[in-house]
């Protein structure tokens, strides 16, 4: 056998790699078609988009069961109503007419005439004060005079109410023991009219002891204070007092201001008919200023009278 001929691997590995580049080399350059440049229009604004809102996932509904109707109890017949009686109307009795408020005592604050006339009055209701002063300057002058009296001051003076009488003056009822039959002026109670009588009561009692009679002093009342009210004015003419005397002109004397402050003030007041307010106690200037004060009403023309001499 003829023994093949053998070449080296490398050899063989160069010769194939230049075998290659001379077949690339004789082929020359590759000719590329040239690129067509194609116009494009403008792409359309894109409004831009609103942000993306998360989606919240729904929630699972729960399927309830339905349910069950409750069965209506069977229907019960309507039984029939026997006729309703037609109504009798009961009569009603006519409202009693009420019955007329009984007298009410009257006020007066002066005497009902135009005659020049003045009422001089004096309240009793504490000491004996000046009473036997003011006594002798009327029985001197000749002028009769009216004292409100109180039960408890002609208990204490019996000597002055019977002089009082016998020299013709008239007595008033003051009550018995001079409280306020309102509370207005001492803040006190108002009496009840169980009181209220008492002290109408005893001061006529009082009264009656030295002059013989109950009807001495009414119908006239001169309340303790000048306190009265609606009430007192319905209760007294069932007592017999049907005139409330109060006053034109009160002097002040039973305040202590000076005598001829007395005369001055009851001279710039006076009028016909005026009753003037004076007090016979011990602490009042009404009894200095009485002399004076008497000159001067006289001079201007007045006269003195009782109040029973106007009023009856």
């Amino acid at each position: 056998m003829s023994e093949r001929q053998h070449f080296p691997r490398p050899l063989v590995i160069i010769g194939l790699l230049s075998w290659l580049l001379l077949a690339v080399a004789c082929r020359g350059p590759a000719v590329y078609p040239t690129p067509t440049t194609v116009q494009m229009s403008p792409s359309p604004t894109v409004p831009a988009l609103p942000p993306a809102t998360a989606v919240v996932p729904s929630p699972t509904l729960t399927t309830l069961p339905s349910p069950t109707p409750t069965p209506l109890p069977p229907a019960t017949a309507t039984p029939t109503l026997a006729p309703t009686p037609p109504l009798t109307p009961t009569p009603v009795p006519p409202s009693p007419t009420p019955a007329p408020s009984g007298p009410r005592a009257a006020i007066i604050t002066r005497l009902p005439t135009s005659e020049p006339v003045i009422a001089l009055t004096f309240d009793c209701g504490a000491d004996p004060g000046y009473a036997e002063e003011i006594l002798d300057e009327l029985a001197r002058r000749g002028i009769r005079a009216t004292f409100g009296m109180t039960g408890a001051w002609a208990r204490t003076n019996p000597d002055l109410v019977a002089r009082m009488l016998e020299e013709g003056h008239d007595l008033i009822n003051h009550s018995d023991t001079h409280p306020s039959f309102t509370g207005h002026s001492t803040g006190s109670a108002p009496l009840a009219p169980a009181e209220r009588l008492a002290e109408l009561r005893g001061a006529e009692q009082a009264v009656a002891a030295l002059s013989g009679s109950l009807e001495t002093m009414r119908p006239f009342f001169r309340p303790p204070y000048g306190d009265y009210d609606e009430e007192l004015l319905e209760q007294l003419p069932q007592s017999g007092y049907t005139i409330v005397v109060m006053w034109t002109v009160d002097s002040l004397g039973w305040r202590g201001i000076p005598p001829e402050d007395v005369v001055e003030r009851v001279k710039r007041a006076v009028a016909p008919g005026a009753i003037l307010l004076l007090h016979v106690g011990a602490q009042s200037t009404d009894a200095a200023a009485l002399p004076v004060l008497i000159e001067n009403l006289q001079q201007a023309g007045y006269r003195f009278v009782t109040i029973r001499d106007i009023l009856g």
